[in-house]
């Protein structure tokens, strides 16, 4: 009996053993399994968005490169300026290939320490990472797709019209003869034109070279809001400084020059060798001398270039490999589970948009605006004119006030020439396409709330009365050149108010566009305030076109009142 007791306590720790190398072996399973997920998981990423987001940047930098080369450099039937090839379209491409090839990837991603949408995260990034080496790269191409070409004099640079960089041994600026040309901008920043920026041009004529310039320039800025006595005291020191620092320069030094070709530099060089009045057969080339070695410059972008692409890749790539897949698309992978008492039903899983929705925005976008046909010309006649502009030589992102005033600003010198259309085309002109954006999105915040209202005609008419009364307001009575639409948006502005104290919406609507014209007017004219201090005229101005815009709402409203409250209750009910 004992013998059997023992034989069955062994086999009950046999059991036992067999049932712990059982649970030993699930665990070793489900350790193993979620290795594999781990690893799936990685591998999803890298499949879905990291490898073809690799791909897009490599793709976009060799063609948009191949691009360049091909109609700006090899056939040069593109005549567009540097800053658009080195700095505009490359970021323009970059955030094109991230918001529309990438959105839909990288939506799939979420990062654990971010609350709301980690979008803004991969976006930012991304752009960011190509957008550098794109810059540099571009910088590096201007560079090495010319060579330094040694001339005897340079008179022989005109053989050569497809290069851009000479050495020439036997030269002679003759500086007695220079031209100078002083150029002012003002830059729109955190305040309405709060930095004054001061350009101190200089051309001097070769001895020996027909219509052939060096060009030199020095450049200084201030706070556009000090006092005027402030602001002549700098730029006096500044002028006097710049003609010492050019009466001091030593040419001998200069290793090769540089042909300049399409830029701001290049217009404003040529604007003061128009102002000498020399005659001659040939076209002026103006060259800028260069220093330093050129073989050096071309290794260190080359180092740059390669560098930046593969740090920005590098965080990428470490930014998509620490996110998870959003909790929705988990559960629109995983298989329905059966229905219980205890389990709470699941929300449905929204659909994504895919890229062709996106490629299709811009149709809907038309099509929802059908009824607020007005709004839409008037947008499409401001971007089609910036596109004339810029083709017309005025630039895209900080244009001269030459620039702009040649190619239908409004001046008083305009005015008294008899071009008396300019208070029209005025309204079109914009002022870089910060301007332009700005302008759009307030000229379809007023067309959403009034042309359904008003109807596209009137609506027109008081656009149009306001934007010429502005233009009118502040070229013979503040001395300022006139552009842009937002004297005639602020006209617009006015003729809100009196339909929502007239009570022509309904109370939902009333209190909705009433705030919103209030809060909009508020910031503005409280920016205004703090930044012209000193000088509060642009606040008048405003406050004037305003003014306009409610006279012309009384009007309508006390003659058209039926109309009005017809259209209101048909679209705002």
């Amino acid at each position: 009996m004992r013998d059997n007791n023992k034989q069955s306590q062994y086999r009950y720790k046999d059991k036992n053993r067999s049932r712990n190398k059982k649970r030993v072996s699930k665990s070793a399973k489900q350790k193993r399994t979620q290795s594999l997920s781990a690893k799936e998981s990685i591998k999803l990423k890298l499949k879905q968005v990291f490898l073809p987001y690799l791909g897009l940047s490599i793709l976009t930098i060799l063609l948009f490169g191949a691009l360049r080369w091909l109609l700006d450099i090899y056939l040069d039937i593109l005549p567009l300026k540097e800053g658009y090839w080195n700095f505009g379209i490359p970021l323009f491409l970059s955030i094109s290939v991230v918001g529309i090839w990438m959105w839909p990837r990288y939506e799939l991603l979420t990062l654990k320490w971010v609350k709301r949408s980690s979008s803004g995260y991969f976006f930012i990034t991304m752009v960011l990472a190509l957008l550098i080496p794109l810059l540099i790269s571009q910088n590096y191409l201007s560079k090495a797709a010319y060579k330094v070409i040694e001339v005897a004099s340079l008179n022989d640079i005109r053989h050569y019209p497809k290069q851009k960089y000479f050495k020439v041994d036997d030269f002679e600026p003759l500086k007695s003869e220079r031209i100078a040309y002083i150029e002012t901008r003002v830059a729109n920043r955190r305040y309405f034109d709060s930095t004054l920026h001061i350009y101190y041009y200089v051309v001097t004529p070769f001895i020996g070279a027909e219509n052939v310039w060096l060009g030199s320039s020095y450049y200084t800025s201030y706070d556009n809001r000090e006092e005027q006595r402030i602001k002549d005291r700098q730029y006096s020191a500044f002028i006097n400084e710049s003609r010492h620092k050019y009466a001091a320069e030593d040419f001998s030094h200069i290793n090769y020059f540089r042909k300049l070709k399409s830029s701001n530099d290049r217009s404003a060089y040529l604007y003061t060798i128009s102002t000498a009045n020399k005659q001659s057969n040939l076209p002026a080339l103006v060259l800028v001398p260069e220093s330093n070695i050129f073989a050096d410059s071309l290794d260190r972008d080359f180092v740059w270039g390669v560098g930046s692409f593969c740090i920005g890749m590098v965080l990428c790539l470490l930014l998509v490999l620490a996110a998870e897949f959003d909790s929705q698309e988990k559960k629109a992978r995983q298989k329905p589970i059966k229905k219980r008492k205890h389990i709470k039903k699941q929300k449905p899983v929204k659909k994504r948009a895919p890229v062709s929705d996106v490629s299709k925005s811009l149709v809907v976008w038309f099509r929802s605006n059908k009824e607020r046909p007005a709004t839409l010309v008037l947008i499409l006649t401001c971007i089609g004119a910036f596109i004339l502009t810029v083709f017309m030589g005025m630039d895209i992102i900080d244009p001269l006030s030459r620039q702009v005033n040649s190619v239908g600003g409004l001046t008083m010198d305009a005015l008294q020439d008899g071009k008396y259309w300019r208070l029209v085309t005025a309204l079109f002109v914009h002022v870089g396409i910060m301007h332009l954006v700005m302008s759009l999105g307030m000229l379809f915040a007023t067309g959403y709330i009034l042309e359904k209202v008003l109807g596209s005609l009137r609506f027109l008419m008081v656009f149009f009365i306001c934007g010429i009364f502005s233009n009118i307001l502040g070229l013979l009575y503040f001395d300022m050149d006139m552009v842009g639409i937002w004297g005639a948006i602020f006209g617009l502005f006015g003729v809100v108010i009196p339909l929502v104290a007239f009570k022509i919406f309904n109370k939902k609507y009333r209190e909705l566009f009433g705030g919103t014209v209030a809060a909009i007017l508020i910031i503005t004219l409280n920016s205004m305030f703090f930044a012209f201090i000193n000088t509060l005229s642009y606040m008048v101005y405003y406050l004037l076109t305003l003014c306009v815009g409610i006279v012309l709402g009384v009007v309508m409203v006390i003659t058209q009142k039926q109309s009005l409250l017809r259209n209101a209750r048909r679209h705002y009910m």
